[in-house]
């Protein structure tokens, strides 16, 4: 097996290692921040890393009432007056794999030279790199860096860093004790992971692909989305499940596969849409806390866990699929097309 399969499946140990290091960093961090109701935070990335924030703004709110938003780097070093809040005490998390993106240089940078009322904070799986020395504050987390083009474990270990902080945050030890649950259970996970997978991929004449997910799970389906498209090239689109029918429905056809990230709290709701996409020709496929009676298959997972611990337990199937799809279409996924692993900007 070739580099992206071999950091999907070190997952579990790799959020592990993270579940010791984040709160170590946070306390360092914490002794000169302060967070409260009245604090906004913003969640800053590119790529994959926009995806995160996504999950993570709706964490962090949700958990500490802190007023949250994802936003693309690119729009705080060029739309700042529209994305960043001039008065209030502001906490931006700045999101990069490689410490090196350069959209996330500009905008740490932009920060410090231009909003004294916000404090950045690095989080990054590259130690001792530019983004690190451009923020107040940084979480390293060395030990979840890839050798392969497409982020794969570094998406769920920043996440689940950021989630961690949240929880301390907010003094949530519900949150962290099932976070801390994680690792056991994704490693027991694995086998049924890959299973879910190769049995999508054995699946012929599929030909569009649609990830559904609501709150948190809305960033997850995107980077689902993204996967497939870096992996495989193959059309797909990621929307909120209930959104999805008031309008974007019209595309589903035979051929289409739609993979739906469930939760308790949306869980009486979706089944609805997953008779409407089955009606309108679909495959659906169900990953949440219960089997849906609905759908063509389902993959339960956590289902003790809260719906916010279980989001990083929605990737590591999808990565998967998406690595078994490119090998299916004769594509090697350690060298996805028109890809390298640091997107760096030449701005004139």
């Amino acid at each position: 097996m070739n580099q992206t399969y071999h950091e999907i499946m070190s997952q579990p140990a790799v959020w592990a290692e993270a579940l010791d290091r984040v709160p170590e960093q946070w306390t360092a961090i914490s002794r000169s921040l302060t967070i409260d109701r009245a604090t906004q935070a913003l969640f800053i990335g590119s790529g994959t890393s926009l995806y995160i924030a996504q999950a993570a703004a709706q964490t962090f709110q949700e958990v500490t009432g802190c007023v949250s938003a994802a936003v693309p780097a690119s729009e705080v070093f060029l739309s700042a007056a529209s994305t960043v809040p001039r008065h209030q005490s502001v906490v931006a998390f700045v999101i990069s794999r490689s410490g090196t993106t350069s959209e996330a240089l500009l905008a740490a940078t932009h920060l410090a030279d231009h909003r004294p009322n916000v404090t950045t904070i690095g989080i990054t799986c590259t130690g001792g790199t530019p983004l690190v020395a451009a923020c107040d504050h940084a979480i390293e987390l060395d030990h979840a860096r890839e050798h392969a083009v497409v982020m794969t474990r570094s998406f769920t270990t920043m996440l689940m860093a950021l989630q961690i902080v949240a929880a301390i945050c907010a003094g949530d030890d519900r949150l962290r004790a099932e976070l801390a649950r994680l690792p056991d259970i994704a490693d027991a996970a694995l086998p049924e992971f890959e299973a879910f997978a190769r049995k999508i991929d054995g699946i012929p004449g599929q030909e569009l692909m649609i990830y559904l997910g609501l709150g948190p799970n809305r960033g997850l389906a995107e980077e689902g989305t993204l996967k497939l498209k870096e992996m495989t090239q193959i059309p797909c689109e990621a929307y909120n499940p209930l959104e999805f029918r008031h309008g974007p429905i019209s595309i589903v056809r035979a051929g289409t596969t739609a993979i739906l990230f469930n939760g308790h709290r949306e869980h009486p709701y979706t089944e609805a849409v997953e008779r409407d996409l089955k009606d309108a020709g679909a495959l659906v496929m169900s990953i949440g806390p219960t089997a849906s009676t609905v759908a063509d298959h389902s993959l339960v997972i956590g289902q003790e866990l809260s719906d916010l611990a279980r989001c990083c337990l929605y990737i590591p199937p999808v990565q998967l699929l998406a690595y078994f799809r490119a090998l299916g279409r004769g594509l090697d996924p350690d060298r996805p097309r028109n890809l390298s692993q640091v997107v760096v900007l030449d701005a004139h």
